[in-house]
């Protein structure tokens, strides 16, 4: 996986995941509609062919559209790691 900073201007973000296609593109596009600070939030895979994925985000004025992403991704792992241990209890 490689990750590449396409655009980062004010409170938007466009990022190219090499590798990637829908599976994290839409996690990660559909947190970030949950977060209260994330006006938008969607990917596209530019072409069929190509393994890559970009994810836009566009926050509220005054936030970090970087920082808000890390800290998602955070969220997302306490979550897989908790759901995990849920699992590992039931084997």
């Amino acid at each position: 996986m490689e990750v590449r900073i396409l655009k980062r201007e004010g409170n938007e973000l466009v990022i190219e995941i090499q590798g990637e296609d829908h599976t994290i593109g839409n996690l990660l596009a559909k947190e970030a509609l949950l977060d209260p600070r994330v006006e938008y939030s969607a990917y596209r895979i530019p072409h069929p062919l190509q393994e890559r994925m970009e994810l836009t985000i566009i926050t509220k004025q005054g936030e970090d559209p970087l920082k808000v992403l890390v800290e998602i991704i955070d969220k997302l792992v306490g979550d897989i790691r908790a759901f995990r241990s849920l699992v590992e209890e039931k084997l």
